[in-house]
């Protein structure tokens, strides 16, 4: 393949893009969960959290992109109208305010507006700690 040659999805291979779109918010919670290791989960804490939301399509029906990025932005906003600087106990539809529980909430609240919503992702990196709910199709 010489430089300036597009490489070429071999024949009976799929394809897919992914983009993503990272945003951050800062807001509090307290957990007071079964198997709980630390007695500190109880009280009210706050974490700055970071979340990232991807897309996914096949390459194959992808001319020029797959979404203008400038896309997210609406959605990012409202999403963080409800969550930055917000007690996550207190959010209508968030059952318990666990990683995997956040990004469950997020993907319910934005999968209408972004129909090829693949992941989400909600970091606390000051932690070292991510969940990711990614979407399989059957």
């Amino acid at each position: 393949m010489t430089p300036n040659m597009k490489p070429d999805i071999k024949i009976g291979m799929k394809a897919d893009i992914i983009l993503s779109k990272t945003f951050t918010f800062e807001a509090a919670h307290s957990l007071n969960l079964k198997g709980g290791t630390d007695e500190g989960y109880k009280r009210l804490h706050g974490h700055s959290f970071t979340a990232t939301l991807s897309i996914k399509g096949p390459k194959a029906e992808i001319d020029d992109w797959l979404m203008d990025f400038g896309s997210f932005t609406p959605i990012i906003d409202k999403l963080k109208d409800k969550l930055d600087h917000a007690y996550l106990n207190e959010l209508e539809g968030l059952k318990s305010p666990t990683l995997e529980n956040m990004c469950a909430y997020i993907f319910d609240q934005i999968s209408p507006e972004l129909p090829n919503l693949f992941a989400v992702e909600i970091a606390r990196k000051t932690c070292g700690q991510s969940c990711r709910l990614q979407i399989s199709q059957a």
